[in-house]
């Protein structure tokens, strides 16, 4: 009530400012992670999962390094003399899930990474504000590659923050855009998770980098984000006619699998068929997630949900092997925990291609139930690859047009028991215990469908070749 109606006219154009998330402190974690710089390799592979930005490597000039706080720990830098490297860890913004602890490889069996209760480590807050102070170190990421895992965590996250639960499978897929692309991605994003913990205003998780710049992000009606992004691009098109727009801007849609597979399918469906370029990501964790779990037509066979409580009795939709129909669109799925150098790589080859991309991405979620909790949220997503729960691969048609073989399978046989793999997710248990004779025929005829779904894709393998 003391705000003056000045105060407001800066955004009367409906903008609201970025990265307000920084400025909530949560302090909602009771463990975070210590760093131990003698176990660590600097894979940076801590920070390519967090699911909130909290945990990020700092490289230091020399004189950077020394007017750093007291007791900041560091190490020479691995194939850059003039620079110091340090992981810092934001005390005040962790949420304490343990997906850095559980990826860290470290050093003969010890990691370098260990979770502690908060209370003994005070003084981890300043370190981490001190490195996100320090200049972009652009340097580091050209040197080791910005299309690899270490390379990309050298450049700054542009989501950051955000009220995503502890341990999420969505967000590290999205952080990870914004580090690609940064100010040079335009966002429309469906209504679902994505839009609640990316932007429940006036908390903005999207943020700007040290220049004042970063993503182009807006909301529209849950069903409309296809649409709305088509509209974005088209706009582009329009401005470019006369010098106004940048060339480089790439366009993305966001949103999860209640929107590309239900009910924004057939804008979906609209903008693919359109030729144009355009990117699209979608985060699938198999049901509506912030509604409360409903069944979505990327529900399995056998899971339970909201309208499924006994099992979901029919197969899954193909998306992507619907988009594979049209010949001209960048098609692949990916699930960051089993190949973090594949999600990368996907996600900078759908970026690359001149034409409609979609991107499925299995992500992890809390109303899966996963009984050895969120934090193993990587380790889920890696056995539901091995189990052939879910598969990778890539369909580019750029290879055709060079003569090579455009659908690359990039998942293995499985060499984990399918059911074994169900048995560690609760909204697959529930069933076993409530009607063990409908969950014994279901995980059955699932089983037989994944591995049909196999055979299929090394079909298609053979079938593309040149």
């Amino acid at each position: 009530n003391t705000l003056p109606v000045s105060a407001f006219t800066p955004y009367a154009d409906g903008s609201f400012p970025s990265g307000s998330s920084a400025h909530e402190r949560r302090n909602v974690a009771t463990e975070i992670p210590v760093w131990i710089p003698e176990n660590c390799i600097q894979c940076n592979r801590c920070s390519f999962v967090c699911p909130h930005a909290v945990i990020r490597p700092a490289l230091m000039t020399a004189e950077e390094k020394r007017k750093a706080p007291s007791g900041m720990q560091s190490l020479p830098m691995t194939g850059m003399a003039d620079y110091s490297f340090s992981i810092t860890i934001s005390q005040t913004d962790c949420t304490g899930c343990g997906s850095c602890a559980g990826v860290c490889p470290g050093k003969q069996g010890k990691k370098a990474l260990e979770m502690c209760p908060i209370h003994q480590r005070q003084e981890t807050q300043q370190y981490f504000d001190y490195g996100k102070s320090l200049p972009e170190k652009k340097d580091a990421a050209v040197k080791f590659k910005t299309n690899t895992v270490k390379g990309s965590q050298f450049l700054r996250p542009l989501l950051e923050f955000s009220g995503a639960c502890a341990g999420c499978g969505e967000t590290p897929y999205v952080k990870l855009l914004t580090q690609l692309f940064g100010p040079k991605m335009y966002i429309a994003n469906a209504t679902g998770c994505t839009s609640i913990w990316g932007n429940s205003s006036p908390s903005t998780a999207y943020t700007v980098n040290q220049q004042g710049l970063g993503p182009a992000w807006s909301n529209s009606l849950f069903e409309d984000a296809a649409e709305f992004g088509y509209g974005m691009l088209l706009a582009k098109e329009v401005l470019s006619r006369y010098d106004k727009a940048d060339e480089d801007l790439v366009q993305w849609v966001i949103g999860g699998d209640g929107w590309a597979y239900d009910i924004g399918f057939g804008g979906l469906d609209h903008i693919l068929a359109s030729g144009k370029n355009i990117n699209i990501l979608v985060l699938n964790t198999e049901v509506y997630s912030n509604t409360g779990g409903q069944a979505s037509k990327a529900t399995p066979t056998g899971s339970t949900a909201k309208f499924a409580s006994g099992g979901k009795a029919t197969r899954k939709k193909d998306l992507a092997a619907m988009a594979m129909t049209y010949g001209n669109v960048y098609v692949a799925q990916t699930a960051m925990g089993a190949d973090y150098s594949h999600t990368v790589k996907t996600i900078c080859e759908a970026a690359a291609y001149p034409g409609p991309s979609l991107i499925i991405a299995y992500a992890t979620c809390i109303a899966h139930g996963i009984r050895t909790g969120m934090g193993s949220s990587q380790q889920e997503e890696k056995k539901a690859v091995e189990a052939g729960y879910f598969h990778l691969f890539r369909y580019n048609p750029s290879l055709k047009e060079q003569g090579e073989n455009p659908f690359i399978l990039d998942s293995k046989e499985p060499t984990l028991d399918y059911e074994t793999f169900l048995e560690g997710e609760i909204r697959y248990d529930v069933l076993k215990r409530q009607d063990p004779e409908q969950a014994q025929k279901l995980f059955a005829e699932a089983s037989l469908q994944a591995k049909e779904q196999f055979q299929y894709l090394k079909k298609l393998e053979t079938l593309m070749a040149p």
